[in-house]
């Protein structure tokens, strides 16, 4: 008898897969994140049959912002500065990413505060995870690279949120102006 699990798989196995791949220069900043939307959408239109034989899927990996400072490079540098104890430098790296995100969110959502406030909430519900995790860092003076992962993989998932939220809001926008409001 098989499971969920195995009928779940054999589909993903059956189905023609798209991965694109963006890593952090591609999501460096506002403009690289429209870029990466437009190439996105662009995708989903050439491949709008979804259900029939020929349907491909899309799937999409993003890293954390890069540019200059890179997120991951400033959630590694906190958890070096957490293992020795240097509690400012940790809260001033913590507080680049914050400003980075927030930069990045007030040009792309600037119609859409709601939004921008939603994602603001996401970001900083993560640095407060990171900042207690830290606090174990910084107890024990130990950087251990498990722990590196975890910290720097925040950023990944920030990226993620915030491409859903654009692409979301894209869609929304196109309906509109196709379809008009109800208001």
């Amino acid at each position: 008898m098989s499971s969920f699990y195995d009928e779940l798989l054999t589909g993903f196995a059956s189905k023609c897969w798209q991965v694109h791949k963006f890593g952090g220069t591609s999501v460096a900043d506002a403009n690289c994140f429209l870029q990466v939307a437009h190439i996105i959408e662009d995708q989903l239109d050439v491949n709008n049959d979804v259900i029939g034989p020929n349907a491909k899927h899309l799937a999409v990996v993003l890293s954390a912002m890069g540019g200059k400072p890179k997120v991951t490079d400033l959630l590694l540098e906190a958890v070096r500065h957490a293992s020795m104890r240097e509690h400012d430098k940790v809260d001033k790296q913590l507080g680049i990413v914050l400003e980075k995100h927030s930069e990045c969110l007030k040009i792309l959502f600037h119609q859409e505060y709601a939004e921008q406030e939603r994602l603001i909430k996401i970001i900083k519900g993560g640095l407060n995870d990171i900042r207690d995790i830290l606090k174990t860092v910084s107890l024990m003076k130990w950087q251990a690279e498990r722990i590196s992962e975890v910290v720097s993989g925040f950023g990944e998932l920030w990226s993620t949120q915030i491409l859903t939220a654009l692409l979301r809001m894209r869609s929304n926008q196109r309906l509109v102006a196709k379809f008009g409001s109800d208001s």
